[in-house]
């Protein structure tokens, strides 16, 4: 199974996006390009949230959806972005490029510790593991003569 299904799509999928995917070999494509987006959103998230809760299988027709509505939209976003990039930086058009810009500026945003309601890794007691950076502006000293 897969974290996407093609009905996904069927809310931002157009007739002109549809004819860059029309084949069997940029169906292909098209998966390798939702690997890359998914990939890209689990460099963003990974150690803060529970990946495996958040990439779940798509549900069979019938079950019931739990996969997290606005992961599904930045996911295909990215995924049309890196369709279209092959394409050439001049024919993507301004619609992909800003919605994928705006899933990178969500996610560095959730990184950096923005509210959410993604699941958060948690202990063996269902306790929130948080990841403590402790950072600091102050330049070290140099004491060399």
């Amino acid at each position: 199974m897969a974290f996407l299904k093609e009905t996904d799509y069927e809310v931002q999928l157009r007739s002109e996006i549809a004819s860059l995917i029309d084949t069997t070999s940029e169906k292909t494509k098209l998966k390798t390009a939702e690997d890359m987006a998914i990939s890209q959103i689990k460099n963003y998230l990974g150690g803060r949230y529970d990946l495996s809760k958040i990439f779940v299988d798509a549900p069979a027709d019938g079950e019931t959806d739990t996969r997290d509505a606005w992961i599904i939209t930045i996911t295909i976003d990215m995924a049309l972005y890196h369709i279209w990039s092959k394409e050439g930086g001049n024919r993507i058009p301004q619609t992909r490029s800003d919605r994928y810009a705006d899933a990178l500026d969500w996610l560095r945003a959730v990184q950096k510790g923005a509210a959410t309601n993604l699941p958060v890794i948690t202990d063996d007691n269902e306790q929130p593991v948080y990841d403590v950076r402790i950072k600091s502006k102050h330049q070290p000293e140099n004491n060399r003569y």
